[in-house]
């Protein structure tokens, strides 16, 4: 028979153990050699040149089921108007914001092992995801003006990646249809650049992935297409104990946080980081709500 005491210091081992750090979010993902050559090649690209596309990430089986999933989400939302937002974003262009609130189709890509492990090597081990937004320039969209993504932290540069930034084409992306425009090696430089200096354009067949450096200098370009829309999801992540920009606690429902995979909760920031951002009473945010028999609905 177990004595009181064993119990007790069984317990305390227990929530001793909850008081550390979760594990990290790539804990557990297998991939193969081919696969690790890939995001290997990822991560690489991304230090030396500030972005990298992975060809055939989704598969065609994700991808038609993609496009089918959020062909509606897409209806629901509208094109802006010619607010400041509106001119930055595209007046032109369908925006879903807040992405996992509006659908559970892209929740599995998010934690896609490949995706996830060539984010931990850009950013290291404490990331989370900061923004989920499908988008769907129409034709005649215009060029975005060039920008950073990490411009809004103020911190000096030089610095680490404070972002990584991704898109997956949904859609073919072309030079006509307003790929996305970038300075290679952009991503190092301190100061501002002439935003018509070596400009390339991030061409890539629908289903691939593109991954960027956030201090790399880019922007959408325009759709001069008359008939072709050029549809991507856009996760951003960025280092976890950085402020999200889209707040997700108020944003996404309870209801939707209960039909997620735990690995996903985690990304989107419901897991404690550094031992104490985060934390409820110290505790990790999921084992808060187990302990007192709560839930997120």
């Amino acid at each position: 028979m177990t004595s009181a005491n064993e119990t007790i210091r069984k317990a305390n081992v227990n929530r001793v153990a909850e008081l550390r750090e979760p594990l990290p979010l790539t804990h557990g993902l297998d991939i193969g050699d081919d696969d690790r050559l890939r995001v290997d090649k990822v991560i690489a690209e991304v230090e030396s040149q500030g972005y990298a596309i992975m060809p055939d990430f989704l598969g065609q089986a994700r991808l038609d089921h993609l496009r089918e999933s959020l062909a509606p989400v897409f209806e629901m939302s509208g094109t802006r108007d010619a607010t400041q937002s509106g001119r930055y974003m595209g007046t032109q262009t369908v925006h879903v914001h807040n992405l996992f609130a509006k659908t559970r189709a892209v929740d599995e890509v998010a934690i896609d092992p490949l995706l996830l492990l060539a984010i931990e090597g850009v950013l290291g081990p404490l990331f989370q995801l900061s923004v989920g937004t499908a988008m769907c320039p129409q034709p005649g969209v215009d060029p975005q003006g060039i920008h950073r993504d990490d411009g809004h932290y103020p911190l000096p540069r030089p610095r680490p990646p404070l972002i990584a930034n991704t898109l997956i084409a949904l859609d073919d992306f072309t030079e006509a249809n307003g790929a996305t425009r970038m300075v290679p090696g952009s991503h190092k430089r301190t100061g501002d650049i002439n935003p018509k200096e070596n400009v390339i354009f991030a061409e890539m067949p629908a289903g691939s992935l593109m991954v960027f450096d956030g201090a790399l200098w880019h922007a959408g370009g325009g759709n001069r297409t008359q008939d072709q829309t050029r549809r991507s999801i856009n996760l951003n992540f960025n280092l976890s104990w950085l402020r999200q920009q889209e707040n997700q606690y108020v944003g996404i429902p309870r209801a939707e946080w209960m039909k997620m995979p735990e690995r996903l909760q985690r990304l989107l920031g419901f897991q404690k980081v550094n031992f104490l951002y985060g934390s409820v009473d110290y505790t990790d945010p999921l084992v808060y709500f187990r302990e007192n028999e709560l839930s997120l609905v």
